[in-house]
């Protein structure tokens, strides 16, 4: 049930628990938050088709992009110094660099010091 054997992986999805995050402004500032996604799609050459942003009360927010590659999703818990982030793509890369960049990309910018970083593999059966 588990087996990887003779699957066809269909992309890779990133998740990403980011704590302890000492630049909490930006956690409650969605054109801030903007600029590290639109930084990681322009880095990446990902296409992005849509955008959808919630800002909650009394902090707190939800930014999702539609990619033509996939998605990119991020929640914000400022009350928490944490922020919940998710990046699926259908690109196929050689290895998970991408992803390290990516991830230094979010400590910098995020200014954390604890972080949960995994990589899934997804299949088409």
């Amino acid at each position: 049930m588990f087996s990887n054997i003779n699957k066809k992986i269909s992309g890779k999805h990133m998740i990403c628990d980011i704590k302890n995050i000492k630049n909490k402004e930006l956690l409650n500032d969605i054109n801030q938050i903007k600029q590290v996604l639109d930084t990681i799609c322009e880095k990446e050459n990902y296409s992005i088709l849509g955008r959808l942003e919630h800002q909650f009360e009394p902090e707190g927010l939800t930014i999702l992009y539609l990619l033509s590659e996939s998605h990119i999703s991020i929640h914000t818990f400022p009350e928490r110094e944490y922020a919940a982030l998710d990046i699926y793509t259908c690109r196929e890369y050689p290895d998970n660099s991408v992803y390290d960049r990516i991830y230094e990309y979010l400590v910098e910018s995020f200014q954390s010091s604890q972080n949960t970083p995994m990589i899934i593999d997804r299949y088409f059966e």
